[in-house]
């Protein structure tokens, strides 16, 4: 038994094919993995040489960090490799991506495959595994893909987060982005050794960087003077990391911002619109996020900055919110929501809503919209049968709720009760990339928000030229 074995030699690495002990050795990490990839690439036999590579897979998985997705599985907080994690746990759904892969790339190098080398692509491959894994899996890769083309510098300023780490060394593995990391260099060296994990980015101290009380606090004092600042608040101000990441990214010292796990979400917005301020064009700024629901993808607005908005700031939302949707590659269809269908109950009929998709369809002639509706109305094509004047037929994949309130119960309601897979909030409208994260956001969440800043970075370059 392995408790008898680590009693007689303590420093011994003991792997069992029980649950219970660590270092389970499931035959569910091989068998129906290593068949994935035989029969993905039409191989005649099983070699040698697939199985010795998907041994190598499962090595090579098993130094990597580990998804808090899976952790959370387990009841522990965090899984490192080290004596009692040598081999990958069973619920690590990466698992499917790095053993088939591999096992057809090594069936395709012996020539046992039925795919010529000429038509076969490891990279390509993957992309299919991962969008097998689910919807967002699939839309994500394309985020990372379009981030990678054009490497752009992020800064993170709780750059001591054992999360952030963990995220920064994905990106730079993925090549998603340059990490820039704020806070002491030895308190991130320090959970880089904890986490067992080494990687080089540039490491920001704001407390004894020159910039502080030079051109920083010049350009901090420039803009808010007029608010009452002076000086000497300027420089106080920049000892915040988060008043530092903005003003870097305002200053051009870096393309992007994403930070918000230490904090409540409006203590990070409110430095980001103090300093880089809304986009000319927007007039709002609008936090929405994106769910993948029974292999549909949704959009929902405003969930996060406008608490009762009025109709013009309702039909921004709609606008903005169909405007990020394009982006995923999604042609919007957006539904005004409401309790009652296009003021069907009189006494209480809102001309808010009315109103807002009056204004949506004077700012973008373009968009597709109608409401208001109730959401059943929004989603079930048998129930918009009865209302034949309708701009759109089918579900609704952008969805505008009336207020805050209705907008983050909706969402939440369908993250724990409809087990859909959510991204963001992403932040639209503001002048320059940043994406404020969610506290309590794993690894997973940040790496995808870092990809979004960075493709935004990319446009907002783009839009420049």
């Amino acid at each position: 038994m392995p408790d008898v074995a680590k009693a007689a030699r303590p420093d011994a690495i003991v792997a069992s094919g029980r649950s219970d002990f660590p270092n389970q050795v499931n035959n569910v990490l091989g068998f129906p993995y290593i068949f994935r990839g035989a029969l993905d690439c039409m191989a005649k036999t099983i070699s040698p040489g697939m199985k010795m590579a998907a041994t190598c897979a499962l090595a090579e998985l098993a130094k990597e960090p580990v998804p808090d997705s899976v952790s959370q599985v387990y009841d522990v907080d965090l899984i490192t490799f080290g004596m009692d994690y040598i081999i990958p746990k069973p619920f690590d759904r990466r698992v499917l991506v790095f053993v088939a892969s591999a096992v057809a790339e090594a069936a395709v190098a012996e020539g046992v495959a039925g795919i010529p080398a000429s038509e076969f692509s490891v990279e390509r491959y993957r992309e299919e595994l991962e969008a097998r894994l689910g919807l967002t899996h699939s839309v994500m890769r394309s985020v990372i893909n379009r981030a990678k083309r054009d490497v752009k510098r992020i800064v993170f300023p709780e750059g001591d987060d054992p999360s952030i780490v963990r995220a920064a060394y994905e990106i730079i593995q993925e090549g998603i982005c340059t990490p820039i990391l704020l806070g002491r260099e030895e308190a991130i060296e320090a959970v880089k050794e904890e986490l067992s994990i080494e990687f080089e980015c540039e490491v920001i101290n704001p407390l004894t960087d020159e910039r502080r009380k030079g051109f920083y606090a010049d350009v901090l004092f420039e803009k808010r003077a007029r608010k009452g600042l002076t000086r000497v608040d300027a420089q106080r101000m920049l000892k915040s990391r988060t008043y530092f990441g903005t003003t870097m990214v305002e200053c051009g010292d870096a393309d992007g911002f994403v930070g918000g796990l230490t904090r409540a979400y409006p203590s990070f917005l409110k430095p980001c619109l103090e300093i880089i301020g809304t986009d000319a064009e927007a007039h709002r700024v609008v936090g929405m996020y994106m769910m993948a629901v029974q292999g549909r993808l949704l959009f929902i607005g405003d969930a996060t900055v406008n608490i009762y908005p009025d109709a013009r700031t309702l039909a921004e939302i709609a606008v903005q919110t169909a405007r990020v949707a394009r982006r995923f590659g999604i042609l919007p269809r957006v539904a005004m929501l409401s309790f009652s269908n296009f003021g069907s109950s009189r006494e209480f009929r809102s001309s808010r809503l009315e109103d807002a998709v009056t204004a949506a369809r004077e700012l973008d002639p373009n968009l597709i919209i109608d409401g208001p509706m109730q959401a059943d109305t929004a989603l079930n094509a048998e129930i918009q049968d009865q209302f034949p004047f309708m701009k759109f037929h089918g579900p609704a994949n952008v969805l505008i709720c009336p207020n805050l309130a209705a907008a983050n119960i909706a969402y939440k309601l369908l993250d724990h009760l409809g087990e859909a897979e959510m991204t963001g909030p992403i932040l639209e409208g503001m002048a320059k990339p940043v994406q404020i994260l969610q506290q309590g956001d794993g690894v997973r969440e940040v790496v995808h928000m870092a990809a979004i800043c960075a493709v935004e970075a990319q446009r907002h370059i783009l839009e420049r030229l």
